[in-house]
């Protein structure tokens, strides 16, 4: 009994000694993900940003949707996100930097945990600390492999246009993945918010809606394959969803005058080619991302080491990653040629970033869905010393520490954040004292220094851009910009 005993607290001592290694392994990503939330607090809003906020002073929130739907953009749900920081400044009597700050801060925070609920969904048999690593693993991911952090956090134009659209994609995505490999039927409330959030989504811009009519045309696809119940009536609801938000962005009369001005005959053929290899350019950089390849590493280790479903049927699964691998390269080739035959002009690197998240995502369930088709032979060559992979073995979270904090260190935006780091400030009290030599000047014509420091991360367009909309919104004559002055303090 005592040998038993012994044995008992062995056990249990080490269970112990892996949860805390399991916490180790949450800190890397989560403060990583705190850094990149806290530098919000030194953002400011650009051109677009006052184009809407002058309108939404004078005129408010609905009268000016009206103008821009009429003018120049269809993307409804943007169009009213951009106003908040000028809505909450008009309310509160105060500047709109801090305004500005606590909204990109809102919706930093907003893309963690739409993702994190991605990956609850996605796991629902794995809990605790393991499960808290995929929920903090996956946002940091994507934001340490973005081609611009800037237009995923950091500027609000950015941001609205295509993070919420790009989180509800993964959210229905996964809801039909999750659904297909469990056997499982949509309910009631899935069908519901899929619907309401297709439908937001598709009013963010113009190929949202394609990509979710196409994920649910699959979707229903593979039930009829696998033998499983349609549920046709759901996926109509949901598709119709996206439809009818396609519909109001097309319908836009301000399309026609935002494509004349983009100019030049659309291409169909050089569009096809160019935005096909500037796709493929931009993948082969993101499969070389160290915090994708990191984070993959971690998908695989932890959906080898758990139990899989009772369900369980290997055929399918490798049916189902073929597929996504299908729907995510159509999807995305897509959105890179609609871009390309439209403005004439490769995919911008904000737009990239909804690309972004979906392909994270959904390597992550091809990824997932592998290692459980292959968990005896990975648990094999995983094993160390003999001993079978375990969440309660304490080497796998050490390990998955070392992985994670090293990709992240020297992850693309984690390596441009060391560069930048002692620019944030600097950049941050230029800003805030431009808005109140601004604010101070009503009905003049003001000479406005342009930023001295200009970190990339926060920055993509100087004073130089839209003046006008800069000079409404704090009610100047006019702006003149001028160099800044010499002080040889940089």
């Amino acid at each position: 009994m005592s040998i038993k005993f012994a044995e008992n607290a062995e056990l249990s001592t080490e269970q112990s000694f892996a949860k805390s290694t399991w916490l180790l392994a949450c800190l890397g990503p989560l403060v990583f993900l705190t850094v990149l939330i806290l530098l919000a607090l030194y953002g400011a809003p650009e051109h677009d940003d006052f184009c809407l906020a002058y309108q939404n002073v004078r005129y408010g929130a609905a009268q000016t949707v009206l103008a821009f739907y009429t003018g120049l953009s269809g993307r409804m749900v943007p169009l009213l996100i951009i106003q908040i920081p000028a809505a909450i400044a008009k309310t509160t009597g105060s500047s709109i930097l801090p305004a500005y700050a606590a909204t990109l801060i809102a919706f930093a925070i907003l893309f963690v945990a739409g993702s994190a609920f991605a990956m609850v969904r996605m796991w629902p048999n794995v809990r605790g600390l393991p499960l808290l690593v995929l929920m903090l693993g996956f946002p940091a991911a994507i934001a340490g492999a973005t081609p611009s952090a800037h237009d995923l956090l950091y500027w609000l134009p950015g941001v609205a246009c295509y993070v919420p659209p790009g989180l509800v994609t993964i959210l229905i995505l996964g809801e039909c993945v999750y659904a297909i490999d469990r056997e499982r039927q949509f309910s009631i409330q899935a069908t519901a918010w899929a619907a309401v959030g297709g439908f937001l989504a598709a009013t963010c811009n113009e190929f949202t809606a394609v990509w979710l009519v196409a994920i649910v045309a699959a979707s229903l696809l593979a039930r009829h394959v696998f033998g499983q119940k349609l549920q046709m009536g759901d996926h109509v609801v949901i598709a119709a969803a996206a439809v009818v938000g396609w519909l109001i962005v097309a319908a836009a009369p301000g399309n026609a005058q935002r494509i004349a001005t983009v100019g030049g005959s659309w291409d169909v053929g050089f569009a096809i080619t160019e935005s096909f290899m500037f796709f493929l350019t931009d993948l082969r950089i993101l499969l070389l991302s160290p915090s994708l390849i990191a984070w993959l590493v971690v998908v695989v280790t932890i959906s080898t080491a758990i139990s899989g479903p009772q369900n369980q049927n290997p055929s399918r699964e490798k049916w189902l990653a073929a597929g996504i691998v299908a729907l995510l390269l159509g999807a995305c080739c897509f959105e890179y040629f609609l871009h390309q035959l439209i403005t004439g002009a490769r995919l911008v690197d904000r737009a990239q970033n909804q690309a972004l998240i979906l392909i994270v995502f959904s390597l992550t369930l091809c990824a997932s869905l592998l290692a459980s088709v292959y968990r005896p032979q990975l648990r094999r060559k995983l094993a160390l010393g003999g001993a079978p992979i375990s969440l309660d073995k304490q080497v796998w979270p050490l390990l998955l520490t070392a992985i994670i904090a090293v990709s992240l260190y020297f992850s693309t935006t984690g390596s441009r954040i060391h560069r930048e780091m002692a620019t944030f400030k600097p950049f941050w009290q230029e800003a805030a004292a431009r808005d109140r030599l601004l604010a101070s000047r009503p009905d003049q014509v003001v000479d406005v220094p342009k930023h001295r420091w200009k970190p990339s991360t926060l920055i993509s367009a100087d004073i130089t851009s839209n003046t006008g909309c800069v000079a409404q919104y704090y009610h100047n004559k006019e702006l003149l910009p001028v160099e800044p002055p010499s002080d040889g303090s940089r």
